[in-house]
Order: C-alpha cells, then sequence, then structure tokens
C-alpha cells in the first residue's frame, strides 16, 4: 500500500499541470474574444463618424462648412485638442498651401502658434502639411520638438503641442486641402486612424467638388450611398457575428458549466484529490462569467439595432424585487466587509415593465457599488416615490467616486474608468451602459453623480406612466399630467440607442 503513494502524488501533479495548460487556454480565448468585440465595436464606430461626415459633405452649401464640421467631428472622435485647415492656392507646378482662418482649439490659448501658422504658406515637401501636399497620403509625427522638418516646432513646444497628424483633401487625385491635428502628449502612429483619416479627406473632398462642379452632386450621392452601404454592411456583419458567437460560444459553454457542476457534486462518486472540488468550482465560475459576458453584449447589441423589447409587461413590486436582488450580492458585500443596506419605502405602486430586465438592472448597479468600494465601505440602496410622481431607484456608495470626463468613459460601452495596465476589478464596462439602455426602453432616466474619493450615487427615474397602485391610495399627479394616464400603459416598448 505505501509504495502506491508516490504514484498518487505524481497522478495528482501531472493532472494540476493538465489543468492548468487548460485554464491557461481558456484565459487566452477570453482575451481573444474580448479583443475581437472590442476591434468591431471601434470599427462600427469609425463607420459612423465616416457617414456623418459624409453626410455633413452632402448638406453642406458651402466647403468652408463641411470642413469646419470635419475638424470638430474629428478631433472630438479622435481626443486631438487642436485641428486647423489648409486649402491649396496657386498653379500647377506652384502650389502652395495657406490657412483657411478654420480652427477647432477646444477652449486653448494658442495665439502665436496660431498667427504663426496663418502668415505661413507651405510649398511641398515642407513642415507636415507640406509633405501631405507633396505626397497625397496622411502624415503623423509621434512628437514635433523631435522632427527636423517641421518650421513651428520652437512655437508648438511654447504651447506643449507635441503629437501631429495631417490629412489631404482629395479631388479626384489632387490635393485641394489639408486637415492638421495636434495633441498635447506624444502618440504613436495608428494605421486604422490614417486611414479613416484618409477615408474623411476623400469624402471632403466631394464637397469642394460641388463648388466647381455640377456633376459632383452625383458622385457625391453614390459615394454616400456607398458609405451608408458600408455602415449596414458593418453592423449586419456585426449582427451575424454575434449570433454565430451565441451558438459557438454558448453552447460548450453550457457543456462547460453542467459538467463542471456535476464533477462539484461529485455525481458519479467522491474525487480521490481534494483539490479538484476547488478546481471544478473554479471551471464552474469561470464559465458562468464569460457566459454573462456574453449574454451583456447580445442584450446591448439588440438594443443599440432598435431590436430590443420588453415585450409581455408585469407588474413589478420594486421593493420586494430589490430585497431579492440584494440578497444575491449580500456574500460579496460581506468578502469585502462592506456594509449593504436596502431601503424602500412601504406601500410603494407597482412597476409595469419587464422584469428580468429591472432584475438586471438592480444587479448591474449593486454589482459595480460593491466592485468599485474598498472594503469597509458602505452601499445603500433604496426605492421611493419622488415629489413628482416618478418612482425613484438610487444606489449609493462610499467608493473610489469618477470625476465627470469618468463618468462619460463609464457609460460608454466597453468603458474601463480604470486603464488596462492598472486595472484591479473584472469586467468588460458594459454594466452601466446596459442598465442606462434597459432603463431607457422603460422611459425611465439614469442619472450619475459622483467626485472621486467622494463615492457614486446613481438614480434612475421611472415615469409615473408606469406606475400602478394596488390600493385605493390616490398616486400624486405631477404637473400638467393626467392622473388616468397612468392607467393606459403600452404593452411593447423598442428604443435604439
Amino acid at each position: 500500500m505505501p509504495s502506491s503513494l508516490p504514484n498518487l502524488t505524481e497522478e495528482a501533479a501531472r493532472l494540476h499541470r493538465r489543468l492548468e495548460r487548460e485554464r491557461r487556454a481558456r484565459l487566452e480565448a477570453e482575451s481573444l474574444s474580448e479583443r475581437g468585440l472590442r476591434e468591431l465595436y471601434e470599427r462600427k464606430l469609425q463607420l459612423e463618424l465616416l457617414e456623418k461626415i459624409a453626410t455633413a459633405a452632402n448638406q453642406a452649401t458651402t466647403a468652408e462648412e463641411a470642413l469646419r464640421l470635419a475638424v470638430v467631428e474629428v478631433c472630438g472622435f479622435t481626443g486631438w485638442e487642436v485641428g486647423h485647415v489648409y486649402r491649396v492656392e496657386g498653379e500647377s507646378g506652384a502650389r502652395y498651401l495657406r490657412s483657411t482662418g478654420i480652427w477647432h482649439t477646444a477652449g486653448a490659448d494658442i495665439e502665436l502658434f496660431r498667427r504663426a501658422s496663418e502668415e505661413a504658406q507651405f510649398s511641398g515637401g515642407i513642415g507636415l502639411p507640406g509633405r501631405t501636399l507633396a505626397s497625397g497620403h496622411a502624415a503623423w509625427i509621434r512628437d514635433v520638438g523631435e522632427d527636423s522638418n517641421f518650421p513651428r516646432g520652437k512655437i508648438a513646444r511654447q504651447y506643449e503641442l507635441r503629437a501631429a497628424s495631417a490629412f489631404p483633401v482629395l479631388s479626384g487625385d489632387e490635393v485641394v486641402a489639408v486637415l492638421e491635428f495636434f495633441a498635447h502628449v506624444t502618440r504613436e502612429p495608428e494605421e486604422s486612424l490614417l486611414h479613416l483619416m484618409s477615408q474623411i479627406g476623400l469624402q471632403l473632398g466631394r464637397a469642394i467638388e460641388r463648388q466647381n462642379d455640377g456633376e459632383s452632386v452625383r458622385r457625391r450621392a453614390d459615394d454616400l450611398v456607398r458609405a451608408r452601404d458600408q455602415a449596414r454592411s458593418a453592423n449586419r456583419a456585426k449582427s451575424e457575428f454575434l449570433t454565430n458567437m451565441s451558438h459557438e460560444l454558448r453552447t460548450p459553454l453550457n457543456s462547460i458549466i453542467g459538467f463542471a457542476e456535476l464533477m462539484m457534486q461529485e455525481t458519479f462518486g467522491p474525487h480521490s484529490v481534494e483539490a479538484y472540488r476547488d478546481y471544478s468550482k473554479y471551471i464552474h465560475d469561470s464559465g458562468r462569467h464569460l457566459l454573462a459576458i456574453i449574454n451583456d453584449i447580445l442584450d446591448l447589441s439588440k438594443i443599440e439595432a432598435g431590436k430590443a423589447e420588453l415585450g409581455q409587461e408585469e407588474p413589478i413590486a420594486l421593493g420586494s424585487l430589490l430585497n431579492r436582488v440584494g440578497e444575491t450580492v449580500r456574500l460579496q458585500a460581506e468578502q469585502k466587509s462592506l456594509a449593504l443596506r436596502i431601503k424602500a419605502e412601504p406601500d410603494l405602486p407597482d412597476l409595469f415593465g419587464s422584469e428580468r430586465m429591472v432584475r438586471q438592472i438592480l444587479a448591474n448597479l449593486l454589482s459595480n457599488a460593491i466592485k468599485f468600494t474598498p472594503g469597509g465601505g458602505s452601499v445603500v440602496a433604496g426605492a421611493e416615490l419622488a415629489g413628482d410622481g416618478a418612482l425613484l431607484l438610487t444606489v449609493t456608495d462610499s467608493g473610489i467616486g469618477m470625476s465627470v470626463e469618468e463618468i462619460a468613459v463609464a457609460l460608454t460601452p466597453f468603458g474601463q474608468v480604470d486603464g488596462a495596465l492598472n486595472r484591479h476589478n473584472e469586467g468588460t464596462g458594459l454594466g452601466l451602459p446596459l442598465a442606462r439602455a434597459m432603463a431607457a426602453l422603460h422611459q425611465a432616466e439614469l442619472s450619475v453623480a459622483s467626485r472621486p474619493g467622494a463615492g457614486t450615487t446613481i438614480k434612475i427615474a421611472f415615469p409615473p406612466a408606469r406606475l400602478r397602485f394596488r390600493t385605493e391610495r390616490t398616486a400624486p399627479a405631477p404637473r400638467g399630467s393626467v392622473a388616468a394616464d397612468r392607467q393606459t400603459l403600452p404593452r411593447k416598448a423598442a428604443v435604439g440607442l
């Protein structure tokens, strides 16, 4: 009997190494899946920007109007703080760039740099705009202070302008304008962004052609149709991808979760090694986590496409539901030594809507509050009737809080307030955007109040038209409303974000 112990030890070690290899492979597969979804979503945003600028170029009465809008939109999309437009002047063989006076500075004071740019003229190959004029292609400078061919470098450094990029506006094969952009930080070249800028330049070229050639109207319309078709094709591709992902990932995941549950329960006999029970739980929990991410992405995709519906609506006792959801996350709070309190006013009216979606809203908000609150803090969730007749759901935590800029990031799908290099919390950045989207399906408003280090309060106000009182108590009617309207509720609702 003692001689068999080394064999058991070796077998346990072999199985442990195998489980570790499988765990690493699963984590890598999850990372690849999330990266692919993020890239697909970013491509969708790029196509939406391209379609927006193409539409503006088609509708603009002047080329200057289209160029001005493009500078603002590109700065907003890329985060570049300064944008500027040049027009090409001169005859063939002696062409040069001169400022149009069109700027976007986001309120920054760059007066001397602005004056130097407007007084200068750039021939082909001279400076950043001249290089773009000569090549007919987008250009990128990581840091203008390190570039030997940037005549305005000294003034740019004075205003801490670092990275720079430029792209041409083309009419056919001819450069007719150049747009340049600057940031206060160094940035490495991004091929996808350079490609997007080149496509924007082509669209803007159509606006300039229209001033000089009546036939350009037809070409612009054709381009717009193609851009629209590209955007629709991208949306279809995303939907098909998500549908395939649903099938290809959900089916094996359900099998993994099911077999893990059998192993956890030791259905076919006890484990020979105690650690296997823990490994089974890790596999089960990881599978559940990945399945929840997939479901969130699919739900958000349906809502964004305007295809989500509440379906058959029902009366929801929000106070009772809030208590039930609170119990499901109480263990998470206790593990972090957090004080979790649920407070709901008595005799609240029923909320008319989708119980599944309202439950997920509550779960997302409470999970986020617990996740971003350090140990020893508190999370309070409550429901009350507001003075205007709305049913108010509130989740308040004493956590790390957010700045105004971070709130905007947190409300964006896949937005992560803590960066990839210093992340301390799991998640894909879908919890809050999905809660807001599902609240909107109920015609409810989600608001966020937060300050760094001072915690966060999230409120959702469900409108009086979605409330039903279970007793003869009369609900307070908001100003300008008719109380009887509460009894007429839509059976279905659909909202596209």
